[in-house]
C-alpha cells in the first residue's frame, strides 16, 4: 500500500475554497454548461443531472491541479440537502426553473482519511 503524503494533502486542502458558487445553463448541444463563479475561468459540462456533482468536483480539482491520487483524501463539494435530493429525482433532465440561478456548494470532508 502506497504511503500518503499528508503534507501535500494539507497543502492542497488549504488552497481549496470553503464553498463554490455555480451557475448552470442549458447548452446548445443538449447537455448542461456549468460555470464555477468564484474560480475565474473554471467551467465544466455534463449531459445530465446525475453527473453534475462529479463534473463540478472534477473541474475544481483540475483548476487547482490536484494529483489524482490525492483526490480521495480531499473534501468534495455538495449543494444543500434540498438541492441534492432534487438532483437525484431529476436524474437525466434539469428543470428550467433550476437553470440560470447561482447555487452554492459547500465542502464535505471525506470519510476515507
Amino acid at each position: 500500500m502506497p504511503s500518503v503524503n499528508f503534507k501535500k494533502i494539507i497543502h492542497y486542502q488549504s488552497n481549496l475554497p470553503d464553498f463554490i458558487k455555480i451557475h448552470v445553463e442549458k447548452s446548445q448541444d443538449g447537455g448542461y454548461w456549468i460555470k464555477i463563479l468564484n474560480l475565474p475561468g473554471c467551467f465544466t459540462q455534463t449531459e445530465n443531472a446525475e453527473d453534475l456533482l462529479v463534473m463540478v468536483n472534477d473541474a475544481v480539482y483540475t483548476y487547482f491541479e490536484i494529483p489524482k491520487e490525492l483526490i480521495p483524501f480531499l473534501p468534495r463539494y455538495f449543494p444543500s440537502e434540498e438541492i441534492r435530493k432534487k438532483l437525484q429525482e431529476w436524474q437525466k433532465c434539469i428543470p428550467a426553473d433550476f437553470l440560470n440561478q447561482d447555487i452554492c456548494f459547500f465542502q464535505s470532508v471525506p470519510v476515507s482519511i
